[in-house]
């Protein structure tokens, strides 16, 4: 079945592309801009081949999961095929710093004057996001002046804190949840995301204002155990739906 790359690119996974006029997507990853339409221009790619989690079955995972209630049946059918992406560690975890009471399109913006300001040049006229390095350079007041506001010495204390990026992945999922929550400002609903959608810990479900909302209407008395051993792409799917016919 054909991806909804749309949704996989800005459907809230991610802040680093953009839909151009001619329905392509591109992005600053990796240190070049990568431009695609669909994910077979994927799929030769080493770096995008894991961005993408090209790996993994979502087909056979996608078809269990609508198997399993009337209402996940629904978000898949009206969601079409999503995929988990594996992106940077630092990346993902500024980014739903970010997210933090935001929107999508403001979370871009913000992100976009974070690697404008910070980052680098890679091709004319689009940056790389910064490091922990590039961003140790941001005052808490430069922050704010580009928008970060509340977030800003969030910011600041992940830069101080980044070698912490470097040890979850040999943690239990909770372990890493509880160290990850040792720099300020990340909450159980920012860990869960970075875990997923940068660790690929599918056993995650962050639960943000869509997602409080599905559980009190359709599963009020399911914990995230219900959609094992999908929790992570369930929760994806019922994020896109639910936001879709709300």
């Amino acid at each position: 079945m054909q991806e909804n790359l749309r949704e996989i690119l800005m459907g809230g996974q991610t802040f680093s592309w953009r839909e151009e006029e001619d329905g392509s997507f591109s992005a600053v990853l990796n240190e070049k801009v990568y431009r695609i339409k669909s994910l077979d221009d994927a799929a030769s790619d080493p770096f995008l081949y894991e961005y993408f989690d090209l790996g993994y079955d979502y087909e056979k995972a996608r078809r269990e999961i609508a198997s399993k209630d009337e209402i996940l049946c629904k978000a898949v059918e009206s969601v079409g095929m999503i995929r988990l992406l594996h992106q940077d560690h630092f990346t993902a975890t500024i980014s739903f710093i970010l997210s933090q009471n935001n929107n999508i399109k403001r979370i871009t913006g913000l992100y976009n004057r974070l690697s404008e300001r910070y980052g680098h040049e890679v091709e004319e006229g689009r940056y790389s996001f910064p490091t922990a390095d590039e961003l140790k350079a941001a005052t808490e007041d430069e922050l704010r002046a580009i928008g970060t506001g509340f977030r800003a010495p969030f910011i600041i204390d992940a830069v101080e804190k980044a070698d912490i990026l470097d040890t979850l992945d040999s943690l239990s999922f909770d372990e890493a949840m509880e160290k990850l929550q040792t720099i300020k400002g990340i909450g159980p609903k920012v860990a869960s995301c970075i875990l997923i959608f940068s660790y690929q810990r599918r056993e995650g479900f962050p639960m943000d204002v869509w997602i409080k909302k599905v559980m009190k209407e359709y599963y009020p008395d399911k914990t995230p155990e219900y959609f094992h051993p999908y929790e992570a792409l369930s929760q994806q799917y019922l994020f896109s739906w639910i936001r879709s016919i709300s």
